[in-house]
């Protein structure tokens, strides 16, 4: 090979090098900033029922390499209505406002799934708007026929990272931050049934907003044996759980005297956990704590931990861990069964993220409890 032809090849290679980069960055700027802060046109009014970015044979489809997965959620579902699953709303349009007292009305197409909450008669998700520009909402879907009811417009733009149920007062807690302060923001859940978009045009009433001491963020919450658990999310450091108490109206109970000069109400913990880096949602089934975790892109991963007298729950105890695909958020325990949340199908996300989930998922804890690895999952069709 003469000299001018090694020219001509390293010039070619320096060429495509060059158009690889140049097209590696457009798609990082678009995928990763572009989408993250901009909304596109909405084209309706309303918030979109079927916002579901597959159609459930799609979505099989495309978890159809997690076969661990595949078995959990998919396997001997065949006769519930979706395959136990149920379609995030509101992913391409929702209704919501542009203030706080909700004094003009907006339609957002960033929404984020963040929290899952589980009742008798609903599937709860709450979501906040990626831009920052719309109040924060949570959709409520009908449990039973999976179909979208409405959305039910918070006050304000929290991250929502977190639902909780209380069934015993009938009471709903979300996530909230305010000033870099932890708070627990409480809705009764006939307040919740009766609220109306165009009639109340304005966002929902709470009933309690508690400060919470000694916990940096309320990344996400359970309940659990009359007590509100709240875990704060941190990239790289283990983080904790607190556990507070509820009195008999179902409200956190404000441990600071109120001849303080208080003007606010603020919940002291009974104790704390610690736990591993990453986490985004939790539930208690039978004896185990069950923490998911996620960060970006990689994949995710629900560990099972045996609960303990130490509250100590990191990665070197973990009784049992699952790995699933990135973006998971809340996890819900009803029953035997796990409701599984993921972000991946928000517009800011799906342009880049490998495994898009639209929907919750129900999986099985009996199968993840007697899991082994196998050759062969249950037929679908």
């Amino acid at each position: 090979m003469d000299k001018q032809t090694k020219k001509e090849i390293r010039r070619l290679t320096v060429k495509v090098i060059i158009v690889a980069m140049v097209f590696g960055l457009a798609f990082w700027g678009y995928a990763f900033v572009y989408r993250g802060r901009t909304e596109p046109p909405a084209k309706y009014p309303v918030t979109n029922q079927d916002a579901a970015v597959y159609s459930l044979r799609g979505q099989i489809q495309m978890l159809s390499q997690k076969e661990d997965l595949i078995a959990f959620a998919f396997e001997d579902r065949k006769n519930e209505k979706e395959y136990g699953t149920y379609i995030i709303p509101g992913l391409k349009y929702t209704r919501t406002f542009l203030s706080a007292q909700g004094s003009k009305k907006a339609v957002c197409t960033s929404m984020t799934p963040q929290g899952l909450a589980i009742t008798p008669e609903y599937v709860l998700i709450s979501a906040y708007c990626h831009t920052g520009k719309h109040n924060s909402v949570i959709y409520v879907i009908n449990k039973e026929t999976h179909r979208f009811i409405k959305e039910v417009v918070l006050p304000g733009r929290p991250h929502v990272g977190g639902l909780a149920y209380d069934e015993e007062h009938n009471m709903l807690w979300y996530s909230s931050n305010v000033n870099g302060i932890a708070q627990a923001v409480s809705i009764k859940m006939d307040v919740l049934q009766n609220y109306n978009y165009t009639e109340n045009n304005m966002p929902v009433q709470t009933n309690q907003i508690c400060s919470l001491y000694g916990i940096m963020r309320d990344s996400f919450m359970a309940f659990y044996k009359g007590c509100l658990y709240v875990g704060c999310f941190n990239k790289y450091t283990e983080s904790n759980i607190a556990r507070f108490s509820v009195d008999g109206e179902g409200n956190l109970i404000n441990t600071f005297d109120k001849t303080l000069g208080m003007n606010f109400e603020m919940a002291v913990p009974l104790d704390y956990s610690t736990i591993s880096e990453q986490a985004q949602g939790m539930a208690f089934y039978n004896d185990k704590l069950l923490l998911s975790h996620s960060f970006g892109i990689l994949p995710s991963r629900v560990v099972f931990y045996e609960q303990s007298d130490k509250r100590l729950y990191v990665n070197e105890n973990s009784a049992r861990s699952f790995r699933f695909p990135e973006m998971i958020e809340q996890i819900v325990v009803e029953g035997d069964d796990l409701y599984v949340l993921f972000e991946s199908g928000a517009y800011a996300y799906r342009g880049y993220t490998g495994n898009v989930v639209d929907r919750v998922l129900k999986l099985s804890l009996p199968k993840m409890e007697a899991f082994e690895s196998r050759n062969e999952v249950g037929n679908l069709d």
